[in-house]
């Protein structure tokens, strides 16, 4: 649930890329926009990620992926990002992780490059069953998963249906499980207010704010590029909130929590959440709910730090996954 491409600029693209964007100070909108996807182009490069596509069932998926540099024993990462962003929210947490994982961070069906119709289903329970076709077409048969927010309810979805599948879940500020103290988005949509779609310049700068305690830099022009793309997905962003809130009501109805609890005993699998404290998407109460839910889990929240961990923090974040990995090993 955010803002599709923040990164540290200065941390990825070259001084010469820099430069450019400085004295382009009269660009136009074509510009910007090529200026914005060359420095993701180079933060990916710098990470040794590659874009890929591949068919999940109804629709095509764009994911990047950085293969192992230990082929003989191999460790694959699925990462899935939140409502509204994209792979590329994965890359500084990834460069920051050992190189012995083989990562892969998936567009999910209508964000990112991935396939975006209006006619799509969104369902949760859809995008992880597009995810196992995804998975089983590539040819990994056990992987440890990671999501952030949405993503963060779409992993425990699939860890639920394909536990002998996953070797470890982790959950990023993730959604499914409701804190009890009601955080100030679902106070926002009480009173029929969403935060998280912006269809306006203030709005767009609300939202980047609302998100993250800590967001990193991007000066413009690249600003005015990330802009336009999110205007550009304000009517897809409603069709996928919406498939959301209709996938809420069915795992209510589904018992959710208690396939949780009881998936997650049976299989003996190795949970990790990760909060960030100052969380105003999804209050921090909610790691009591998933701790209460999973009580083997291991729990780390971090001090000022918003609803992306592995945006604002992707160093310390990564740093705590891969503790949480060696344990598994």
């Amino acid at each position: 649930m955010t803002l599709s491409h923040h990164f540290s600029v200065k941390q990825f693209a070259s001084s010469a890329v820099i430069s450019i964007s400085l004295l382009l100070g009269g660009c136009t909108a074509n510009q910007q926009d090529t200026l914005f996807t060359e420095v993701i182009s180079l933060a990916r490069d710098s990470v040794g990620l590659e874009v890929k596509t591949a068919a999940a069932g109804d629709v095509n998926l764009t994911y990047m992926e950085r293969q192992s540099t230990d082929i003989d024993n191999k460790e694959s990462i699925l990462l899935l990002h939140g409502f509204s962003a994209n792979k590329d929210n994965w890359i500084r947490f990834t460069k920051a992780l050992d190189e012995k994982y083989h990562v892969i961070a998936v567009d999910l069906a209508g964000h990112g490059d991935s396939e975006k119709l209006l006619t799509t289903d969104y369902d949760l329970i859809k995008q992880a069953e597009r995810l196992d076709t995804l998975v089983t077409g590539l040819g990994i048969q056990q992987f440890h998963i990671a999501g952030n927010s949405m993503g963060g309810a779409i992993s425990a979805i699939y860890s639920l249906k394909h536990p002998d599948k996953v070797k470890s879940l982790t959950l990023i500020d993730a959604a499914g499980v409701d804190g009890k103290q009601p955080s100030e988005f679902y106070q926002a949509l009480a009173k029929g207010s969403n935060p998280l779609i912006a269809k306006d310049e203030e709005s767009f700068e609300y939202r980047m704010n609302f998100t993250m305690s800590q967001p990193p830099i991007l000066p413009w022009p690249l600003r005015p590029a990330l802009f336009r793309q999110t205007m550009a997905r304000a009517d897809i962003n409603e069709k996928i909130f919406s498939d959301m809130l209709v996938t809420k009501q069915r795992l209510i109805d589904n018992n959710f929590h208690a396939s949780i609890q009881t998936t997650v005993a049976e299989h003996q699998l190795p949970t990790l959440i990760m909060w960030g404290k100052e969380d105003r998407v999804l209050d921090v109460s909610a790691v009591a709910e998933f701790k209460q839910l999973i009580p083997n889990a291991s729990v780390h929240i971090f001090d000022g730090v918003g609803h992306l961990p592995m945006v604002e923090i992707p160093n310390e974040s990564a740093a705590v996954y891969q503790q949480f990995l060696s344990t598994i090993e």
